[in-house]
C-alpha cells in the first residue's frame, strides 16, 4: 500500500510540473516563431539588425544603446534607441525599405519601466544627500 502511495506521489508531482511548465514552453515556442518571422523579413528585405543600427546611429548622430524588432500588422520594424547627448532618442526602422520613419525621444529603453528608473535616480540623490551631510559632519570634527 505505502508503494502505491509513493507511486501516486511522483506521478501527481510530475503532473503538477508538466502543468505549471506547459505555458513556458509554450511561450518560448511562439517567441522562436516570431524571432524566424523576423528574420525572414529582415532577409526579404536585404537588411541585418547591424545595418538598421548604423542606419539609426547615422540619422541621429549619437550611439545605439539598445535595439528591439517587432512586427506591426505583418511589416517588420526595427526600433535603435540612440544615446544623443543627454536624452534617449528612439529611432524606428522600416524593415523592408530600410528607411527611418519616425524618430522621438524615448522615456526609458525598452524592458525598463519608467517608475523604476525615477525611484532609482531619487535614490541616488538621497545617497548623495546623505554623503553630503556625512562630509559636514566630518569637517566639523
Amino acid at each position: 500500500m505505502k508503494r502505491y502511495q509513493g507511486f501516486l506521489v511522483v506521478v501527481a508531482g510530475v503532473l503538477m510540473f508538466g502543468l505549471l511548465a506547459w505555458p513556458v514552453y509554450a511561450h518560448c515556442g511562439k517567441c522562436a516563431s516570431s524571432c524566424k518571422d523576423m528574420v525572414k523579413k529582415m532577409d526579404d528585405g536585404k537588411l541585418s539588425l547591424g545595418k538598421a543600427i548604423e542606419l539609426a546611429e547615422e540619422h541621429s548622430k549619437g550611439k545605439a544603446v539598445a535595439a528591439y524588432c517587432e512586427l506591426e500588422d505583418g511589416a517588420l520594424e526595427i526600433e535603435v534607441y540612440c544615446l544623443v547627448g543627454d536624452k534617449i532618442m528612439e529611432v524606428e526602422i522600416d524593415g523592408k525599405t530600410g528607411k527611418v520613419t519616425e524618430m522621438k525621444e524615448a522615456k526609458a529603453l525598452p524592458g525598463h519601466k519608467e517608475h523604476e528608473h525615477d525611484e532609482a535616480h531619487e535614490d541616488k540623490d538621497e545617497d548623495k544627500d546623505e554623503d553630503k551631510d556625512e562630509d559636514k559632519d566630518e569637517e566639523k570634527d
